[in-house]
């Protein structure tokens, strides 16, 4: 699948996401409920909702069987981690991940170690 098939999700539908990512395999509306744990404020209609955007979105499969719903991704997390990293850097920084690390370390959020980091791994490729 090539990034320009993938939409943006929202923060919600990426807090679903993760744990259809995390379960490795299909899973229910019942499941999702049960993995958001006591705080989990949405209704069922809600997890519906965002799993058809998500569909609708080329992020998730559904399969239905009977009156139930099973979710399964259609992308890795890295995939949609890259996807997000390439848009950012197409977005903010004109395409140049050189003015990306020169913002962050402008900023103090990357230091000396860091910098060795990126250069070694870069002799590494």
């Amino acid at each position: 699948m090539s990034s320009l098939d993938i939409i943006k999700i929202s923060d919600a539908e990426y807090e679903i996401m993760e744990i259809i990512w995390n379960e490795g395999g299909e899973v229910t509306t019942a499941d999702i409920i049960k993995k958001l744990g006591e705080d989990n404020y949405w209704k069922h209609t809600t997890i519906l909702t965002l799993a058809k955007r998500l569909v609708d979105k080329n992020v998730l499969k559904v399969r239905k069987e009977k009156r139930v719903n099973y979710y399964s991704p259609k992308i890795t997390k890295d995939e949609y981690k890259s996807y997000q990293a390439n848009g950012l850097i197409e977005d903010m920084y004109d395409g140049s991940i050189k003015s990306l690390v020169a913002s962050l370390y402008d900023n103090k959020r990357i230091d000396e170690k860091d910098l060795k980091e990126l250069k070694d791994w870069i002799g590494r490729i």
